[in-house]
């Protein structure tokens, strides 16, 4: 090996440089592929790939724009949704986060059970698992876009009260390569405290939900029923007047016929 090194370093610098190359392509050429990969994945810029819906986990069809601790519900994507590559083939993986608005999805790194960082977090599952490097559906060969599996039902039932502030988050799912967010969909949540829920003492609604605003319109249906029954009752006395001046005209010739 000394021998080798002594006649890389002796050896003109265009012989050197195509000696190098060699040496790397049969000794380390794996590691050198698993290398370039990750820092294309890593360099890449991360894609804001659009909004994902909240709706009821038992009724992918019903919006969900508020809820609390103990509300099923899972995360509509878009129809074309996917990641760059499969599992199988390429070495993508799904993951779901939870994180203050001013982070930054894009630049989230996944440990084991959720995004690397303080106060970052995974969804969980009914079944009580962090929603974290999960396999896409596998393609026939390497390159085809990796199709995402149907979303479980999700809760903050496990979230302990006070594990989560109060404030604006982002929710959403990513697609990464070795850990480093490549792709996302998000959308934005308002959690508070409410001592009142059971158990996570939490509640939270969509942001751009007007938690204030009345659930029903009766309020406003009453006030256009009385503008209703003030026009009619208008128009009826409009008739009543005609019909009386009517009245008052035809009199005098009643009286002279008779």
């Amino acid at each position: 090996m000394a021998t080798d090194m002594r006649n890389l370093l002796s050896a003109r610098p265009i012989t050197r440089c195509i000696l190098v190359l060699v040496t790397i392509v049969f000794s380390g050429g794996s590691t050198a592929l698993l290398f370039g990969t990750t820092a294309l994945a890593t360099t890449t810029s991360p894609v804001d790939a659009g909004d994902v819906v909240v709706v009821d986990a038992s009724n992918p069809l019903k919006e969900l724009d508020h809820g609390g601790s103990a509300t099923k519900f899972t995360l509509r994507l878009p129809a074309d949704a996917s990641c760059p590559g499969d599992s199988e083939n390429d070495q993508w993986r799904v993951q779901s986060f939870l994180v203050p608005a001013t982070d930054d999805p894009g630049a989230l790194h996944y440990g084991e059970i959720a995004p690397e960082g303080d106060g970052l977090w995974a969804l969980y599952s009914l079944d009580t698992h962090a929603f974290v490097h999960i396999l896409t559906l596998a393609n026939s060969q390497p390159g085809l876009p990796g199709r995402i599996e149907t979303l479980p039902a999700f809760s903050f039932v496990l979230f302990p009260p006070g594990t989560l502030p109060d404030g604006h988050y982002r929710l959403g799912i990513a697609c990464t390569l070795f850990r480093a967010t490549a792709k996302y969909w998000d959308t934005e949540l308002i959690l508070t405290t409410s001592p009142d829920d059971q158990p996570g003492q939490l509640v939270w609604r969509v942001a751009g939900a007007n938690a204030d605003a009345p659930r029903s319109s009766a309020g406003s249906s009453d006030g256009r029923w009385a503008v209703v029954g003030v026009g009619v009752l208008g128009v009826a006395a409009l008739i009543f007047v005609l019909r009386l001046r009517a009245d008052r005209r035809s009199r005098p010739l009643l009286k002279e016929h008779s």
